[in-house]
């Protein structure tokens, strides 16, 4: 059996990772949500600890698996090891948060380290305006980082995560064409 392409989510904890998983997959998913003790960096009741994973059926026999990295930095041995493995990543952020440009920089350097460059997207997780929206593109371009999309998906919302997918899966054929 052939294996399904797959897409990453990553981002800091508390961003919605999580939730994009149950909003696209439902109940047919593993979560590895703990109890977290660490409310002090995030009042959040629970947090991921490892790799959550779903899959997704995009209708005409198409499917994807999504899987769901821990935002935590100790787990970025995990992060690293299912970007490696992925073909398209969304990067999660709230561009409200000032640290939002320094969160995907970091992101961005891993994704770079790999050894197969996969496509990638910034999901803003949070509403913006367009001209913060547009703000934090531009820092990201200035970084260096190029011209990375930004779409703004709310993870809670199934129909615009799928609508993030399809833009996902539009940058994959294009990049096939090449």
């Amino acid at each position: 059996m052939d294996s399904l392409p797959r897409i990453a989510l990553v981002g800091a904890m508390g961003i919605g990772k999580t939730t994009a998983l149950r909003s696209l997959c439902g109940d047919k998913m593993v979560s590895s949500d703990v109890v977290n003790l660490d409310r002090a960096s995030n009042a959040k009741e629970f947090t991921t600890v490892g790799t959550e994973f779903g899959e997704i059926d995009l209708g005409d026999g198409e499917r994807v698996q999504v899987c769901g990295c821990p935002g935590q930095e100790r787990f970025s041995f995990v992060r690293q090891w299912i970007l490696s493995v992925s073909m398209g990543i969304f990067i999660m952020v709230d561009v409200n948060d000032s640290a939002a440009v320094q969160e995907a920089t970091r992101l961005l350097q891993g994704v770079a380290a790999l050894e197969q460059q996969p496509v990638v997207l910034i999901l803003n997780a949070r509403p913006a305006p367009a001209a913060v929206v547009d703000a934090f593109a531009a820092a990201l371009t200035s970084a260096g980082h190029g011209v990375v999309p930004v779409l703004q998906a709310d993870p809670r919302d199934r129909n615009q995560m799928l609508d993030a997918i399809g833009v996902l899966a539009s940058m994959l054929s294009l990049q096939s064409e090449e």
